[in-house]
């Protein structure tokens, strides 16, 4: 079984969808045939605080795989403490296969640096 849910592949996939900047209005967009959307929920207390984002991609277009996968990340800062704020991220396959997934973010991986490269190198 492919591994999907580990730090690396959530990077990747984050890399990869070109998300619009976090005080943009734009919750939804399309990365090569797959839907993106972003909801953030926040909450201010005395002592602390907390964000929790859901990051959805789903892939629906006719004659390729299905899959449907969840990144949620979760920011807690307490307002007294010495220490960094505590971040988790967790990445659920809601519904496809890994192995499709894994395949179109490494297709747009490999896609994007090539255009980061081609930029780069007309630029000299």
């Amino acid at each position: 079984m492919a591994r999907i849910g580990n730090a690396r592949t959530i990077a990747d996939i984050e890399f990869v969808i070109d998300a619009p900047s976090p005080g943009s209005d734009q919750s939804v967009w399309t990365v090569d045939g797959v839907e993106c959307s972003r909801e953030r929920h926040r909450y201010n207390g005395r002592s602390y605080s907390f964000s929790l984002e859901i990051l959805q991609l789903r892939a629906d277009a006719p004659g390729a795989p299905r899959w449907h996968v969840v990144i949620i990340s979760e920011l807690w800062k307490f307002y007294e403490a010495k220490a960094e704020p505590h971040k988790t991220q967790h990445l659920k396959v809601i519904s496809g296969k890994a192995p499709d997934i894994l395949a179109w973010m490494r297709h747009q991986r490999n896609a994007k640096l090539q255009r980061v490269t081609s930029r780069e190198s007309v630029g000299r």
